[in-house]
């Protein structure tokens, strides 16, 4: 599951280490099947509410292989333990 750097239940505003305050969320993805949204490797509280975002892609946009969607998911699991470049370093490199 990808999820924010706050910890916690959903829903629920927090304050971060740095002082900003931020919402609990959880992203994943999902696929339709047999007409049900259906997302694996997510464990959700019976009963939660969700938002469902449909992702049109553009005619010009290629769609990510089964290869790509998990490398993808990979590199997301990885920053989620802290494993990747912070954002200030990534930010000074691009300004620089």
């Amino acid at each position: 599951m990808l999820s924010s750097h706050l910890q916690g239940e959903p829903g629920v505003r927090q304050t971060t280490p740095d002082g900003s305050v931020g919402l609990v969320t959880s992203v994943f993805a999902a696929k339709i099947k047999g007409g049900a949204i259906v997302a694996e490797d997510v464990d959700l509280p019976e009963g939660v509410t969700v938002t469902v975002v449909v992702d049109e892609p553009a005619d010009d946009c290629a769609e990510l292989t089964d290869d790509d969607e998990a490398e993808l998911k990979a590199a997301i699991a990885a920053a989620d333990r802290g494993e990747g470049v912070p954002w200030e370093i990534v930010r000074n490199e691009l300004r620089a």
